[in-house]
């Protein structure tokens, strides 16, 4: 008796420890997290010099941009962190087909009559000769280990398995589509601000023709075969054009910012490119076969493909809910008065469960689920029209960008041929000033 109890009390002080210990210890936060407050100003300013001192030299192209943006978006991070949490819950819906084994340890003290009994009762020291109106003050420490086994439940766990996967493969796909975003907008921003720069560079150079313009007015002038007003005329487009160029630095300011929200860095002044160096027209397809492949492969279709079979399996399980349900569960027990002695004790029972009657509860999730399939499938329809209209415009936008640009290329060879005409005939006093600022307004 005296090493069964001996025994019983190292199992109750091991299994207390290994138990209790993890639970009792304090929680470590993620690393800094209480030296400095978060976000704090000096530190995400340092945060991004570094990013922009650890840049690699030479220009900034578009694969570079791209590769930052992806690596430093903090969107990016959001949805991988929703993926996580997401691959979390299908593990806890896979927990549901383990069995659940629980320690307890209990300590009592009473003096209710009928609690008193069934201490007694338990430590296996029941006498007949005890008052039991007044039993007196009984305590009972009580140790039980306990398992439960959920054998059958209509199938409504796996259901909820399966729409727990198909839930994380729908994020997967959001993250899918979320860097293709992310990649059209560095794009976009990239290539706009090359636009930038070159507008500038035009800015520039309509600032250098104004000067030249102006000289040429100076020129006649003090020849005494022009009037005053026309140099005053040739002034007021030089001051234009300098507010032209202040315009175009701003705007190419603004944009290079853009540029830098999306990589999360500042940019360097020698990391500007050359404006005049543009990447090569990519290969399109026809519109038909655009979309076809769009349907297929696009992330987003992916993504609401994943909620209406989720959304379907949560419909499943709903209605398992109306099958009954086989547990097992098994407990083994010692009472004792003072951790010696006492009475042990088990149990082992199956138990199965049919609600035959719930005031329509389960038929209501039933019909919430098929309403959530519903709008699942009708929020899928929309994210196919609205791919659908993407491709089409897109598109028809690469088809009329490339047409203007045919015609600008024209256009622009023309207009320079006509503006050096002009100002070689405004220099020998053929044509007047107007003809010379029509010309320069049409090569600007």
């Amino acid at each position: 008796m005296n090493q069964r109890c001996t025994g019983r009390l190292l199992f109750v002080l091991a299994s207390f420890l290994l138990v209790a210990s993890p639970g009792c210890a304090p929680y470590v936060g993620p690393p800094g997290d209480q030296a400095s407050p978060p976000l704090g100003a000096g530190r995400v300013l340092e945060r991004w010099q570094a990013m922009a001192r650890e840049a690699p030299a030479g220009p900034l192209t578009l694969e570079r941009a791209i590769q930052e943006a992806l690596s430093a978006s903090p969107e990016l991070r959001q949805i991988e962190e929703r993926l996580s949490a997401a691959a979390e819950q299908v593990r806890q819906a896979q927990a549901a087909f383990y069995p659940r084994l629980v320690f307890a340890e209990e300590f009592s003290i009473t003096d209710n009559p009928v609690f008193a009994f069934m201490q007694l009762l338990h430590q296996r020291r029941l006498s007949f000769a005890m008052d039991f109106n007044d039993p007196g003050v009984h305590q009972n420490v009580s140790s039980r280990i306990q398992g439960e086994w959920s054998l059958f439940e209509g199938g409504g766990r796996l259901y909820q398995s399966r729409a727990a996967a198909r839930q994380r493969d729908g994020v997967a796909s959001e993250l899918l589509a979320a860097r293709n975003k992310l990649v059209a907008s560095v794009t976009e921003a990239y290539f706009r601000w090359l636009q930038s720069l070159a507008f500038l560079d035009v800015a520039e150079k309509a600032v250098l023709s104004a000067r030249t313009d102006q000289e040429l007015g100076e020129a006649r002038v003090r020849a005494q075969v022009a009037l005053g007003s026309e140099l005053l005329r040739l002034k007021s487009r030089s001051a234009e054009a300098e507010g032209n160029r202040v315009t175009a630095r701003s705007g190419a300011r603004r944009l290079q910012a853009a540029l830098e929200r999306l990589m999360a860095r500042p940019i360097r002044e020698e990391e500007i490119p050359d404006a005049r160096e543009v990447a090569g027209e990519p290969h399109l397809g026809q519109s038909a076969e655009l979309l076809q492949k769009a349907l297929e492969q696009r992330p987003e279709i992916q993504a609401a493909r994943s909620m209406i079979l989720a959304a379907r399996e949560r419909v499943k399980a709903a209605r398992a809910e109306l099958l009954p349900k086989v547990g097992a569960r098994a407990w083994y027990s010692w009472d004792s008065e003072e951790l010696r002695g006492g009475g042990e004790s088990w149990l082992a029972s199956f138990q199965a469960t049919w609600p035959l009657f719930q005031g329509g509860l389960t038929l209501s999730r039933i019909r919430e689920a098929a309403s959530r399939l519903r709008e699942m499938e009708a929020r899928g329809e929309q994210v196919a029209l609205d791919v659908a209209l993407e491709v089409h415009q897109a598109t028809i936008g690469v088809e009329e960008a490339r047409a203007r640009l045919e015609v600008s290329f024209s256009r622009r060879e023309f207009a320079r041929r006509a503006l050096e005409e002009v100002r070689s005939q405004y220099a020998q006093e053929v044509v007047t000033v107007d003809a010379l600022l029509q010309a320069e307004l049409e090569w600007n």
